[in-house]
C-alpha cells in the first residue's frame, strides 16, 4: 500500500520538489530520505524493523493531546488519566537526528527539466541553518515585521502580474523557518517556458528595488490597515471559532515550541507595534531577510535550456547578471483610490411580498422589479456575513459553438475588477476592509458570491451593486487568463488527472461540450467579446435572487437590498442557448485514454447512470451507497490487494439536467493492473448490487454522516448554498433542511440495497482507463 501511495504522489511537480530539495539541502537528511521512504527499503522492511521504529519514536513524551469543544473539563481530565497514564516507552530513547549542514556561497544556479510540467518556475532564494530560538516577544515582533515587508512586495507582484507585457502569470514571496532550523526566503514566479529569462530578470529587479529603496508610505499604510483589520476581526470572531481549526493551531504551536496566543492577546500585543512601525523598520527587516551572502537561482519546469552553445547553468547565470546591471528607480507613491464611486440610487425598491418562515428563522422578500431576497440571521459564526447574488442560467446556457466559455468567463471577470477600477485599484480601495466579492458560473446559475464582517455590510452591497452596474471586462485580464489557460492545458495534457478534465468528464456526458474542457485549439478561439456578450445578456434579469446568511441586522439588510437591488431595471428575458440539449450517459461504453507522460501511474473509472438531484430521498440514499462502496474499495483493493492507495466513489446528481446523474467509482493504479482492477471494481459493485449492504456497513457509513450533518447545519455555508440559494425556483430546498437529519437516520440497509440493485448495473456501466502512452 505504501508503494501504491508513492506511485499516486508521483508527478512532475513532486519530482521537481525532490530535485530542488537536493540542491537546497545537499547535506541535510530531509533531501536524502523523504518521509514516504525509499523503495528498496520499503520492499525489504519486515515486522521486526517496523516494530523497532515504532517503539523508538512513538513514545509518551512525544505525544500531544489537544481537546477543543463543548465538554466537561474535569471529566476529560479523568478520562485522559484513565486511558493514557499507563502508557510507557517500549524502547530506549533515540537521539534526534541533526538536520545536516547547509553551506551555500555566491550565486548558484539550478536547472531541472520536467517536460510534463505546465509552465516554468523561476525563483531566487536564500537558505541557512539557524539554531532553534525560544519564543519571545522579540521573536514574534521580528517575524511580524518581516511578514509585513513580504506583504508589501506581494502586493507589488500582484499588481505587476495584471499589467500588460508582464512575462509571468503568477508570483509570490515568502520567508520563514523550515523544520525549526532552516531559515529561508524565496521570491518565485510562474511563466511560459519562452519567458523564463524575462521572468527571472523582472523578479531580480523587483527584489533588488525593494532591498535598495525600501517602500513607499502608501504601501506601508495599506498593509498596516490590513493587519490591524485582521487582528480586530479575529477578536470579534473568537467566540465561534471552529473547534477543529483551533485544535490544529494549538497543536502547531506546541510542535513548534511557540506560545499559543488568543486573538485578544494578539491584538493587545501587536496593535501598538504595527502602529509604531516606520518605513525604516520595515526596510531594515526586509534587508535582514535577504542578508545571507548567497543567492540560489532556480529555473525548473518545462523550459528546455539544452541544445545551445551554453549549458543551462551558464544561461541562468548570464540572465541573472545581465538583469543585475539594469538601473532601478525609486518606487512612486500610489494615488488614493476612492470607493464607492457610483452615485447611490435615490430611492428604495417597493416590497410586494414578505413571508416569514418561523421554524427555519428565514425571511423571504419579493421586490416589484422581480428580485427575491432570502434572509437567515444566525449566530453560527460571529462577525461573518455571506451573500449569494444569483442570476441567469449559468453553464446550461453556454453556447454549443463556444465550449469553455464558462471557464474563461469566470477567470476574466475575477481578474477584471470593475469598469472604473481595475483589480489592483479595487484591492487598494479595500485596504483595511474585510469585504470580498468574486464571480462564479454554476451548473444552472451565475453568481456573485461575497463575504464580509458585520460592520461592513453596506460596503458589500455597494461592491455588488458596482459589479452589476459597472462590470469590468478588461483586455489585460483576458490576455492573462488566456496565458494561464495555455499553461493549464499543457499541465493537464501530461497528467492522469488531466485526462478526466480534457475528455473523461465529457465522455460521461455523451460528448456534451458543457462538461470538461474543449481542446485548446477550440478554447483559444474564444474572445473577450464572447465573454462580455454572454454575461451581460444575463446580468440584469428578473430571475435575480439575493441570499444573505450570518451575523447581520435584518432591517438594515432589507433597506440596503431595497436601495441597491430593488431599484434595478431588470429584463424579463433570460439568455438561453438556442440549442435544446441534455447530456447522455454512455451506457456500456469503454474509453481508453493515453496520456503523454513518463509517470508510471494510471486511473480506472467505472461509472453508472443515476438521476438528477430533485428526488432528495433517492439522492441521499445514493450518497450513503457511495460511502459503502468506498468502504468496500478500502478493504478489498487498498488493504487486501495493496494495489491502490487512493480509491473513491461518489454520486454526482445534476441540478440542471433532468434525469442525469453519474455514480462514479475509481482507483489510481499501476498501469499494468488496469484491466484487473477494472474487473475488480465491477465485481465488488456487482456483489453489492446482488447481495446488498450489511447492517455493519450501513452503520459505518451513517455514523460519520450524521455527525457531519450536525456540524454542517451549524454553518452559514450550508444555509446559504444548499437551502436559500435557488429556493425561489425550487422551494423544496427549504424542506430539505427540515428532513435531512431524520431522513438520513431512517435509512435502512434494505433501501440502500434496493438502490444498489437498481443503479449499479454493470451492463450499463461506462469504463474509462487512463494510462501512459
Amino acid at each position: 500500500m505504501v508503494l501504491a501511495e508513492k506511485r499516486t504522489r508521483d508527478s512532475a511537480g513532486y519530482r521537481t520538489y525532490v530535485a530542488t530539495l537536493n540542491f537546497e539541502f545537499p547535506h541535510a537528511k530531509i533531501s536524502k530520505r523523504l518521509p514516504i521512504g525509499k523503495e528498496e527499503i520499503l520492499k525489504k522492511a519486515d515486522h521486526k524493523r517496523l516494530k523497532e521504529f515504532y517503539d523508538s519514536w512513538y513514545r509518551p513524551e512525544k505525544m500531544i493531546l489537544v481537546m477543543v469543544g463543548d465538554f466537561d473539563t474535569q471529566a476529560a481530565i479523568s478520562l485522559i488519566k484513565e486511558n493514557f497514564s499507563s502508557l510507557s516507552s517500549r524502547a530506549p530513547p533515540v537521539r534526534e537526528p541533526d538536520v545536516g549542514k547547509i553551506n551555500h556561497f555566491g550565486i548558484k544556479p539550478f536547472y531541472h527539466l520536467e517536460k510534463e510540467a505546465g509552465n516554468t518556475t523561476t525563483s531566487i532564494e536564500v537558505v541557512e541553518k539557524v539554531s532553534k530560538e525560544p519564543d519571545s516577544f522579540t521573536f514574534q515582533k521580528d517575524r511580524l515585521v518581516k511578514n509585513i515587508a513580504n506583504r508589501i512586495v506581494q502586493n507589488r507582484l500582484n499588481a505587476k502580474v495584471r499589467k500588460a507585457g508582464t512575462p509571468f502569470t503568477s508570483a509570490s514571496i515568502h520567508s520563514g523557518i523550515f523544520l525549526n532550523q532552516m531559515k529561508y526566503a524565496e521570491i518565485t514566479a510562474e511563466c511560459s517556458p519562452e519567458n523564463w529569462k524575462r521572468s527571472l530578470s523582472l523578479m531580480e529587479q523587483i527584489l533588488r528595488k525593494a532591498l535598495k529603496f525600501g517602500f513607499a508610505e502608501s504601501e506601508l499604510d495599506r498593509v498596516k490597515k490590513d493587519y490591524l483589520s485582521e487582528l480586530d476581526n479575529a477578536v470579534k470572531k473568537a467566540s465561534t471559532r471552529n473547534s477543529r481549526h483551533l485544535a490544529r493551531k494549538i497543536l502547531w504551536n506546541l510542535n513548534a515550541d511557540r506560545v499559543f496566543l488568543s486573538p485578544e492577546q494578539k491584538k493587545e500585543l501587536f496593535t501598538p507595534l504595527i502602529n509604531s512601525l516606520t518605513l525604516q523598520h520595515v526596510h531594515d527587516a526586509f534587508k535582514e531577510i535577504w542578508a545571507p551572502e548567497h543567492k540560489l537561482i532556480f529555473v525548473t519546469g518545462n523550459a528546455e535550456l539544452t541544445g545551445t552553445d551554453k549549458d543551462p547553468r551558464s544561461q541562468i547565470l548570464a540572465a541573472y547578471y545581465k538583469s543585475n546591471k539594469v538601473k532601478l528607480s525609486k518606487p512612486a507613491e500610489k494615488k488614493t483610490v476612492t470607493f464607492p464611486y457610483l452615485q447611490e440610487p435615490g430611492k428604495e425598491g417597493r416590497v410586494i411580498r414578505t413571508k416569514k418562515i418561523p421554524d427555519l428563522e428565514i425571511v423571504r422578500i419579493d421586490f416589484k422589479n422581480g428580485v427575491r431576497l432570502n434572509l437567515k440571521k444566525t449566530d453560527f459564526k460571529a462577525n461573518q456575513v455571506l451573500i449569494n447574488l444569483a442570476f441567469g442560467s449559468g453553464k446550461t446556457s453556454e453556447p454549443l459553438k463556444k465550449p469553455g466559455l464558462a471557464a474563461l468567463s469566470t477567470k476574466v471577470i475575477n481578474e477584471s475588477g470593475l469598469g472604473a477600477l481595475d483589480k489592483d485599484g479595487v484591492e487598494r480601495a479595500m485596504a483595511g476592509k474585510s469585504t470580498d466579492v468574486f464571480f462564479d458560473v454554476g451548473e444552472d446559475r451565475f453568481y456573485f458570491k461575497g463575504e464580509t464582517v458585520t460592520q461592513e455590510v453596506p460596503l458589500l452591497f455597494q461592491l455588488l451593486y458596482a459589479h452589476l452596474v459597472d462590470p469590468g471586462f478588461r483586455e489585460d485580464a483576458y490576455t492573462l487568463s488566456m496565458e494561464r489557460f495555455r499553461q493549464k492545458y499543457l499541465e493537464l495534457s501530461g497528467s492522469i488527472n488531466g485526462a478526466m478534465v480534457l475528455s473523461g468528464n465529457r465522455f460521461l456526458a455523451g460528448g456534451d461540450s458543457r462538461f470538461g474542457l474543449p481542446s485548446f485549439e477550440e478554447f483559444k478561439q474564444l474572445t473577450l467579446e464572447h465573454v462580455r456578450s454572454w454575461i451581460e445578456a444575463s446580468l440584469k434579469t428578473d430571475t435575480m435572487e439575493v441570499s444573505v446568511v450570518g451575523d447581520f441586522d435584518m432591517d438594515s439588510v432589507i433597506k440596503l437590498a431595497a436601495k441597491y437591488f430593488g431599484t434595478l431595471s431588470l429584463n424579463t428575458q433570460v439568455y438561453k442557448s438556442s440549442e435544446s440539449r441534455l447530456p447522455e450517459f454512455p451506457v456500456g461504453q469503454l474509453n481508453t485514454i493515453s496520456v503523454a507522460t513518463k509517470i508510471p501511474k494510471g486511473m480506472v473509472i467505472v461509472a453508472y447512470p443515476t438521476e438528477d438531484l430533485w428526488n432528495i430521498s433517492r439522492t441521499r440514499r445514493l450518497s450513503v451507497l457511495a460511502d459503502i462502496v468506498s468502504d468496500r474499495f478500502r478493504e478489498q483493493i487498498r488493504e487486501k490487494l495493496g494495489s491502490a492507495y487512493s480509491t473513491f466513489a461518489f454520486n454526482r446528481p445534476s441540478r440542471a439536467y433532468p434525469k442525469y446523474g453519474v455514480f462514479q467509482t475509481g482507483v489510481y493504479i499501476n498501469p499494468e493492473e488496469a484491466n484487473m482492477l477494472a474487473n475488480k471494481i465491477k465485481k465488488i459493485v456487482s456483489g453489492l448490487a446482488s447481495d446488498g449492504a450489511t447492517q455493519d456497513e450501513l452503520h459505518r457509513a451513517l455514523s460519520p454522516t450524521l455527525t457531519s450533518i450536525k456540524e454542517m447545519m451549524r454553518t452559514n455555508n450550508y444555509w446559504l448554498n444548499t437551502v436559500l440559494t435557488g429556493s425561489k425556483k425550487h422551494p423544496q430546498q427549504l424542506d430539505w433542511s427540515r428532513t435531512i437529519m431524520k431522513d438520513y437516520a431512517s435509512v435502512t440497509k434494505e433501501e440502500v440495497s434496493n438502490i444498489a440493485k437498481k443503479y449499479l448495473d454493470n451492463g450499463k456501466a461506462a469504463t474509462i482507463i487512463v494510462k501512459p502512452k
